[in-house]
């Protein structure tokens, strides 16, 4: 109790009490069972009873408060989570509106720090009893956060998704795989909003000469959605700010049949290689399961399709 007491004495009535308020703004509000009288949502063309259930979250941006220092906290930023079920007419379905903040600091182009971002992300997913998988879309807005508190808005972004995380200088929307189809990588520029890759795996790394991000070249391969497995997949060559080649690699395969992507300068096959002090020249493989390979060479930083090693009945087709 001495040590307690001791350690109570370092801190202020009025910095106590300002914790304390901070913690009870946090409290979960749940909300009661309620039934809408004639509304319904539409499934088959015929109305349906709606039995929602709300949980309602207040997700606070909540600033260091500065118990030593004496420091003021600046406003909070404030947004809004919800998860119902909705009954239709033959199963229920699950709906969860998740929406977070999260500050990222972000490298500029000669690898300093800029000002720090500030990401309000909202997920919202659902999932239908008897069916495979669960609909998503994502909204991601990002402000450029200034040290006295002040925010002004970057960029907006909206993609079909389910969740989504900064990797480097991106940003990636995961939409989950279903059934036979891949899960799809939507990647946008962190610093810009503007969409770059779509891939059904992690991209791949090569690291050249320079400093900073801009020294790194990233490959995608895949589709584009569950909307575009019709059409064939991309190959994809540039850096975190820019796409600078796409070719569709045009055959008869089925979209579940899809292969693995490597890079190499000899007979190894890697997933990512370092180049610094060599010159940028090495081969993209497309290796099937059945064991075919597609070898796709970069020389001086660029794809080369004219050298290409295809088997009969692949081709590469550019793309703008």
């Amino acid at each position: 109790m001495g040590r307690f007491l001791a350690c109570l004495s370092k801190h202020s009535i009025e910095e106590i009490r300002f914790v304390t308020r901070a913690i009870s703004e946090r409290i979960i509000a749940l909300g009661s069972f309620f039934e809408w009288g004639g509304i319904g949502i539409p499934t088959g063309g015929a109305p349906v009873k709606t039995l929602t259930v709300v949980l309602v979250v207040t997700l606070l941006g909540f600033p260091n408060t500065g118990l030593s220092t004496g420091k003021k906290a600046v406003s909070p930023y404030r947004a809004e989570s919800s998860a119902y079920a909705v009954q239709g007419k033959d199963a229920w379905t699950y709906v969860t509106e998740n929406r977070s903040f999260r500050f990222a600091e972000v490298l500029d182009d000669a690898g300093n720090y800029e000002a720090p971002l500030l990401l309000e992300e909202t997920y919202h997913n659902e999932h239908t009893d008897g069916m495979e998988g669960a609909r998503g879309n994502a909204t991601v807005k990002a402000w450029t956060v200034k040290r006295v508190g002040e925010r002004e808005v970057r960029w907006t972004l909206k993609e079909i998704g389910n969740e989504g995380r900064v990797q480097d200088r991106f940003y990636r929307v995961t939409a989950w795989g279903c059934c036979d189809a891949p899960v799809v990588y939507s990647y946008y520029s962190v610093l810009t909003g503007s969409k770059l890759y779509v891939s059904n795996s992690d991209l791949l790394e090569v690291r050249g000469d320079g400093d900073g991000p801009l020294a790194a070249r990233y490959i995608a391969f895949g589709y584009a959605g569950i909307n575009e497995l019709s059409r064939p997949p991309q190959l994809q060559y540039g850096t975190d700010k820019k796409v600078a080649q796409r070719f569709s690699v045009v055959s008869s395969r089925e979209y579940y049949d899809a292969p693995q992507m490597f890079v190499s300068t000899n007979e190894k096959l890697e997933k990512s290689l370092d180049l610094r002090g060599s010159p940028m020249d090495f081969t993209i493989v497309l290796k099937y399961q059945d064991g075919i390979e597609l070898r796709v060479p970069v020389t001086v930083n660029a794809i080369r399709p004219d050298l290409a090693q295809l088997p009969k009945g692949y081709s590469l087709r550019a793309e703008e």
